[in-house]
């Protein structure tokens, strides 16, 4: 049986598929690339889009039957789940990485100093730099891996910030690299893929029977738990929260643009009680503005 499997175009998403069909010891499949809005958004320098658009038009495949499955990085995931699909969340072997690598340009060595040029273009990843790194030169970095540890070659920046899974994926690009692992609690769903299907087909029934399915259990229930705290608050991808759930203990920050709270416990309302007296939801918004505001 061949499985038609919908999925971005870039190296980092075809490795993830590779992952998938390895995870999952799928023999026979089609790969169908599809351009999404968020893909065109990102090639024309924006930045401050919901993230969403990742995924919103591979799942108009699922939905119409062109596709069978569909993969994603689990951070693109929105809270808000479409009602006619499901999906599951996965890694490699079990294996997460969950952390932000700070790497330098060959010329700066590794250690950080609050004047270099420090690029990313996730508002998340530009406050905790700003807060918890003292970064004072925070520059917008977009395009996909390859390009932006190019730029970093070519001088463009001094470092910059990247998700460590991606680059382990993609494990020749850190090669020669200077680079640090970052202690910041990341977003949501980093370091886990996810595979999405139509409810109540024969695939359904492939993935979720299978005995590699049920190694997932523990990822599938953190990460949901994640994604039910932001539905909670009303967050969308632009919202500078870093999140991370470990059997059943959810910690966390938001930030804004001139401080940041943090956050545990246990239970979602009482989290959320939590962020809404400490003026969380405030914070939340700051990103509203971030454009006409300069770091």
């Amino acid at each position: 049986m061949t499985i038609k499997i919908a999925s971005r175009s870039s190296k980092l998403a075809l490795a993830q598929v590779e992952e998938f069909v390895q995870t999952f010891s799928i023999k026979e499949y089609e790969l169908i690339n599809i351009r999404t809005q968020g893909d065109i958004m990102s090639s024309k320098g924006e930045i401050l889009f919901d993230k969403a658009h990742f995924v919103s038009d591979i799942e108009e495949s699922l939905l119409n039957g062109s596709v069978d499955v569909a993969i994603h990085s689990a951070k693109d995931m929105p809270a808000k789940k479409t009602a006619e699909l499901d999906h599951l969340y996965f890694t490699k072997e079990n294996k997460r990485f969950v952390s932000d690598l700070l790497i330098f340009n060959k010329s700066q060595g590794s250690f950080f100093k609050s004047h270099m040029k420090l690029g990313t273009s996730s508002l998340r990843r530009r406050l905790q730099a700003k807060f918890h790194l003292n970064a004072k030169n925070i520059s917008s970095l977009n395009g996909n891996i390859d390009t932006r540890i190019r730029k970093l070659d070519d001088g463009k920046y001094d470092c910059i910030i990247l998700a460590e899974a991606g680059l382990k994926r993609l494990e020749h690009l850190l090669e020669g690299k200077n680079f640090v692992r970052l202690n910041h609690i990341s977003c949501s769903g980093q370091g886990a893929l996810a595979v999405q299907w139509k409810k109540n087909n024969k695939f359904c029934d492939l993935i979720m029977s299978s005995d590699v399915a049920s190694l997932y259990t523990e990822l599938n229930a953190n990460i949901e738990l994640e994604k039910s705290l932001l539905k909670k608050l009303k967050t969308n991808c632009n919202s500078a929260i870093s999140i991370k759930s470990s059997q059943g203990q959810i910690n966390g920050e938001i930030y804004g643009i001139d401080k940041f709270i943090a956050f545990k416990g246990t239970k979602i309302e009482t989290i959320h009680k939590e962020i809404v007296d400490m003026g969380g939801l405030k914070l939340l918004n700051d990103h509203n503005w971030y454009k006409s505001y300069r770091l």
